[in-house]
């Protein structure tokens, strides 16, 4: 959409070509800070010693299995995107279920599909990549599309836990609710920043064999709070 903002990949830092020193959060890095950190030493030491399930596991090999994961759902994001636009066939077996269920969901109108969408604010130094922004070309509404490659999504967090600030106290700390309010600061940033109207949030859940959406709530309240805390 802007040319003018790039991504460094490898250092997940964002900047815009003509204003070079100005500085943004991430929609990732601002969602974490309202939520207890990962600490995957901390977690992986924990599990190895009290989880009879991991008793034969090392913490070393826990974290390099998590960092492991996470380079595998980049791959995935970058064979989608590849297959998007340059019509590359995806290897990866999540990745051609992304495609399958991509193609199916383009059947239900005339729909333009964009992947992996820099947008941005300067008067919030916030930026985000949206995984896919679908334009419904007969109503010129768009949808937004997250891939999530977890191996589960929890609508419910262990033990209860909630944010840890006071706009956050009331929301269930767990990835679904995580991923709902990355997807709603990118509508707010999109209807705020753009003045592009969008209907809804899709979290595509890719599995090895297939793939299913949820509709991810639009956390808007939650979002304005959180940008004024």
């Amino acid at each position: 959409m802007d040319q003018n903002i790039v991504l460094d990949k490898d250092a997940h830092e964002y900047s815009l070509l003509s204003q070079p020193d100005l500085v943004f959060t991430s929609v990732t890095t601002f969602i974490d800070q309202f939520f207890k950190g990962f600490d995957s030493e901390k977690i992986a030491t924990n599990l190895v010693k009290t989880n009879p399930r991991y008793a034969d596991r090392t913490v070393e090999s826990l974290i390099a299995e998590w960092a492991a994961a996470g380079q595998h759902g980049t791959d995935v994001h970058d064979e989608i995107e590849n297959w998007v636009k340059n019509g590359v066939v995806p290897g990866e077996a999540k990745a051609a279920a992304g495609v399958s269920w991509l193609n199916n969901y383009q059947k239900k109108s005339d729909i333009q599909i964009l992947s992996e969408v820099i947008i941005y604010s300067t008067e919030l130094n916030i930026a985000g990549t949206v995984d896919i922004l679908a334009l419904d070309k007969t109503t010129g509404v768009y949808e937004l599309i997250d891939w999530k490659t977890s191996k589960r999504i929890n609508t419910s967090s262990y033990g209860n836990k909630k944010g840890t600030s006071s706009v956050t106290q009331d929301v269930p700390d767990c990835n679904f609710y995580h991923y709902a309010l990355q997807l709603s600061l990118y509508r707010y940033l999109l209807e705020e920043s753009y003045g592009i109207q969008i209907n809804n949030q899709i979290i595509a859940h890719l599995q090895d064999k297939g793939a299913r959406s949820l509709v991810a709530p639009y956390m808007r309240g939650h979002i304005v709070a959180m940008l004024n805390n």
